[in-house]
Formats: structure tokens, C-alpha cells, sequence
């Protein structure tokens, strides 16, 4: 409560008032909830603040589902997250914070563009899809993308405009080039923090590495030549 009471009366405390925000800088933010709190992390980041996460839910995201009308409706979702997230990038760029500061951009899964239905395709409670598509719902994008997943970068040392790793075209839509574990991500992260992959914590007379047995390596084909 102390911490919280010397954070509220600090001049850092500004940083939560978007009201400071110059309209037009606020207006392209200013999409939702996730638009905002992009908007939130740059102030913060500006501050000082170390670790920043903006996170979505449903709610903000008018239930961030394609089961159904999939194609038309991630058009509008889209318009939610691409202008802040390229507005943070551009604007913590301009305040020299970029080089310094990592922006990761993940999702829980990802789902792939194929319509429910493929013909020959039996899958259990498959969409009914019918010959003629004559309603949006049939247009959906049903399937998990279960064996391959995108991670956004940006700053912090990463490549600026790179492509890393690709995707079949079939179903399951697996990596088949350069795949990337979760924990060459994590050393990847931890590497551009500074930290080492064998560092270690010790809770309960245990060592906890920051990669499985402190033996992770980073992508380094992901990071710039100055990283």
C-alpha cells in the first residue's frame, strides 16, 4: 500500500493520465480497449516502467472468435490491433526507446484462412457446409492451428522487416522451415534482456534455469548485427 501510495503522488503517476495524450496521437490509439492500453504502455514505457503487459480477453475484442463469419469478421478486428501496435512501434521508435525496449505480440493459438468444410475432409463435428456458400457463418476459420503458431517482434535488437521460419499450405499447417521451440523464444527474449541461458533461481533447494537446464541458445538469426 506504501509502494502504491508513493507511485500515485509521484510525477510518474502522469503517465496513467491519457488525458495528457495530444489528440491526434490519442485519436489513432483510440480503437478500444487494446488501442488504449497500447497507448498506456508507451506512456509507461516513457516512464520507466520495465515489464508492460496489455492483454485483450474477449470482452475488448467483441469476443475475439472467427467460428463463425471468420473472413469478414477479422477484418474489423484487425482495424482494433494494427494501428496501436504499429503507432507504439513508430512512436517509441521516434522517442529513442525502441533499440531498448522489446514489443512481443502473441496470441493464445492461431487459427489458419481454410474454410470449415474442405471437401474429403471428415472431421468430428464438422461444420455442415453446404455446396453453395450463401451465408457468412459458413465462412469461418474453425481450426485450431495446432501444429505451428506466429510471434510478432519488434525492437529490443530484432531484425527490423524479418521473416523467420514457414508454414505447409496443407492442413495441419506445421513449421517446415526453421522451426522454433517456446524455449529458443524464451532464451531469444532472455538473450536480448542480457541474461544468460544458464542463469538460475533457487526455490525450494532447487535450481530453476531461465531455459531447460540453463543449456537453451537464443535464435540468433533473429537479432539485428548490433544486438
Amino acid at each position: 500500500m506504501e509502494q502504491s501510495y508513493r507511485l500515485l503522488n509521484s510525477p510518474e503517476a502522469k503517465a496513467f493520465n491519457l488525458s495528457l495524450e495530444p489528440k491526434a496521437s490519442y485519436d489513432i490509439y483510440n480503437t478500444g480497449r487494446f488501442g488504449l492500453g497500447c497507448l498506456m504502455a508507451k506512456r509507461l514505457t516513457q516512464q520507466g516502467a520495465r515489464f508492460i503487459s496489455v492483454t485483450t480477453e474477449y470482452e475488448p475484442f467483441m469476443g475475439f472468435d472467427t467460428h463463425e463469419n471468420g473472413h469478414t469478421r477479422m477484418v474489423d478486428m484487425k482495424k482494433m490491433i494494427d494501428a496501436p501496435i504499429a503507432q507504439l512501434v513508430l512512436d517509441l521508435e521516434q522517442s529513442g526507446h525502441l533499440d531498448r525496449t522489446l514489443i512481443i505480440v502473441a496470441s493464445e493459438f492461431s487459427r489458419d484462412m481454410m474454410v470449415e468444410g474442405k471437401p474429403g475432409l471428415k472431421v468430428q463435428e464438422q461444420v455442415d457446409q453446404p455446396d453453395v456458400l450463401h451465408d457468412l457463418k459458413f465462412y469461418g476459420m474453425h481450426r485450431h492451428f495446432t501444429d505451428a503458431g506466429s510471434v510478432l517482434l519488434f525492437g529490443g535488437g530484432i531484425k527490423k522487416g524479418f521473416l523467420y521460419g514457414k508454414t505447409a499450405d496443407e492442413r495441419p499447417c506445421k513449421t517446415i522451415e526453421n522451426p522454433v521451440r517456446i524455449e529458443q523464444l524464451h532464451q531469444t527474449i532472455y538473450h536480448c534482456l542480457g541474461i544468460p541461458e544458464e542463469t538460475q533461481v533457487e526455490i525450494e533447494q532447487r535450481p530453476f534455469y531461465t531455459t531447460p537446464d540453463g543449456k537453451g541458445k537464443p535464435i540468433l538469426d533473429l537479432l539485428s548485427s548490433n544486438a
